[in-house]
This record gives structure tokens, C-alpha cells and sequence, in this order.
């Protein structure tokens, strides 16, 4: 995730373009913030920096289209459903130090905007591919935060499910921020899930084999653990064909 600078006449053409609500559709949000420059974007979302006018400080907002425009009326509704999940989960691991913070939301007919932390170090697969390989005692101390989340996400009977290095945010000082739960769900006791859902590369045995065969078990919080171990995989793949 990479901040670039742009010029008001640029913001103005992103307006144009239906990246930004107008005013006149979003103002609650408008009155609280002044978005800036894109960082990055989704099939039906855009996320940009953001200032809160009231403190000065900087934000990230994600500006989910819900306006129908972008899709079929089922998707729209599936979107905003899979939205107020993540708000709900986002709000139940709400003061952890590596979990993104939601900061605030709005919702307009048209648009959901979700206010995060910014974290301004962008996505931990950028950091990789920037720094090539890492050293043993930065892979320990990202993996050991990325679990210390895990084990707190588990312990709230949420599963992630999407676990990846591009949905592991870092702040300035290079802390983790588990971000994205977009798939993740709540699951109660001795429930199984059988949704196909995550990212291929990432995905747990069951995971499949659910999806594939009408007699395999469902899952549950064990395939986060799986995706913590391929991450670590690819952190001691990358020192070792580094050396």
C-alpha cells in the first residue's frame, strides 16, 4: 500500500470518476472528514487517506459501493450484509495492539465508509518484497504479534479465515495489524463451518475438502493457525534463498 501525493484537481477527477461520494450524498461523513489521495482499490470498494477535522489526524477510509451500480441487487445486499459483520467483529476486538483499529463508520444509501488507523507501512507483503528477505529476529517478533491476535480473535470465537501477508498491516514502527475480516465469522461451540472462502495458497486441507466432498467435516479456528504456519513459510523461504 504505497501514499502517493495528488493535486486537488486530481481529487477532483477521482469525483468524477464515482470514486468519491458527493457531498450532498455523504454529509455526515464530509462534516468529520476530508479525504485525500487513493491507497489503494477493491471490486466494489476505494480506500484513501483521510483527516479528521475535528483532531487533525489521519485516517484510512474505506468507501464500500452499495449503490447497486457496481452490481446485481443480491450482491449488493450480500455486501452490506458481509459489511455490518465486520463492523460487529471489528467492534469485538476493538483495544487490541495488533488489530486495526475502527475508528468510526457512516452509512448513506449508496455508500458504507469504514474509518481505520492508518498505517502508514502499508501491507506486510510490500514490506517483503522491499526488504527481500527478513532476519530470524524479525520474523519471530512479527510472527509471535500476529499470533498474539489469533489467539485473541480465537478466544472470541471469531475465525479470520483470509489470513495473508497482504492483510497484515504495519504501523511506523513496524508493528503488526491484522486487518481485512471480510471473511471472518463468529463460530459458536462445536459448530463447523463449509464455506469456500479465503485466499488459494492460504487455504486449509479441510477447507477444501469441504468444498469438494459431500461426507468431509466442516472446519473452525484451526485453519487460521494454518495460514499463521504458511506465512511462516514463506518468511524462512525467503531468508534461506536469500543466503
Amino acid at each position: 500500500m504505497v501514499v502517493f501525493k495528488m493535486t486537488q484537481d486530481k481529487l477532483i477527477e477521482d469525483s468524477v470518476d464515482g470514486d468519491l461520494p458527493s457531498r450532498i450524498q455523504a454529509k455526515e461523513f464530509y462534516a468529520k472528514y476530508e479525504p485525500r489521495e487513493i491507497l489503494g482499490k477493491g471490486v466494489s470498494s476505494t480506500v484513501r487517506r483521510c483527516f479528521e477535522k475535528k483532531s487533525g489526524k489521519e485516517y484510512a477510509v474505506k468507501i464500500i459501493d452499495i449503490s447497486g451500480e457496481k452490481g446485481e441487487t443480491y450482491q449488493v445486499e450480500q455486501t452490506k450484509k458481509d459489511t455490518y459483520r465486520e463492523i460487529n467483529i471489528l467492534r469485538m476486538c476493538a483495544g487490541h495492539d495488533h488489530i486495526i483499529e475502527l475508528h468510526d463508520w457512516f452509512e448513506t444509501p449508496t455508500f458504507i465508509f469504514l474509518v481505520f488507523e492508518l498505517c502508514k507501512r502499508g501491507e506486510l507483503f510490500d514490506y517483503l518484497t522491499e526488504v527481500v528477505s527478513l532476519s530470524e529476529k524479525r520474523t519471530r517478533i512479527i510472527m509471535r504479534q500476529l499470533l498474539e491476535a489469533v489467539l485473541f480473535v480465537h478466544d472470541k470465537n471469531i475465525v479470520h479465515r483470509d489470513l495473508k501477508p497482504e492483510n497484515i498491516l504495519l504501523d511506523d514502527n513496524l508493528s503488526v495489524k491484522v486487518s481485512d475480516f471480510g471473511f471472518a465469522t463468529v463460530v459458536n461451540k462445536d459448530e463447523e463451518l463449509t464455506e469456500l472462502c479465503g485466499t488459494p495458497g492460504y487455504l486449509a486441507p479441510e477447507v477444501l475438502a469441504v468444498s469438494m466432498y459431500d461426507n468431509a467435516p466442516g472446519y473452525g479456528k484451526e485453519v487460521d493457525m494454518w495460514a499463521c504456519g504458511v506465512i511462516m513459510f514463506t518468511f524462512d523461504f525467503q531468508f534461506i534463498h536469500s543466503v
